[in-house]
């Protein structure tokens, strides 16, 4: 099982799973598996499963991301879904599969600001305004 190339990457707190170009039904079993384990091991904050590198996406596909990302929000870990292309956005609407209790975003960069992952250019201390004094004026 180890020969099937699945990136799970861990960043902060947060895995990240970017799938890329077409899933067999089998890579996508063995996703689930493997992202449920780590969930189990390191109880990370958050899952964000991006879909940005997939160009089509068939039945099983759409429901294994359905319940990888319901699992893991049971198991504790807040999941959010990125890079839903528009074609993938009708062919899950077409399937009538439900993202209704999933979150969604519209791009990674998107995602990871749910969990405080942002570039640093991008994020300023809370207390920015009172160290400048600007919050007096």
């Amino acid at each position: 099982m180890n020969d099937v190339p699945i990136s799970i990457i861990n960043l902060w707190h947060v895995l990240l799973v970017p799938l890329q170009g077409d899933i067999s039904d089998h890579h996508a079993e063995v996703l689930t598996e493997r992202v449920l384990h780590r969930i189990g091991v390191q109880g990370p904050r958050g899952l964000v499963i991006d879909l940005s590198g997939v160009s089509m996406i068939d039945s099983h596909l759409c429901a294994v991301v359905a319940n990888l990302a319901t699992a893991a929000r049971l198991m504790g870990t807040e999941s959010y879904i990125s890079g839903i292309s528009p074609e993938i956005a009708l062919t899950l609407e077409t399937m009538g599969v439900s993202f209704a209790r999933i979150s969604t975003t519209r791009n990674l960069e998107d995602a990871l600001t749910q969990f405080d992952i942002a570039p640093a250019a991008s994020r300023r201390p809370k207390d920015h305004e009172d160290r400048h004094g600007d919050e007096n004026r």
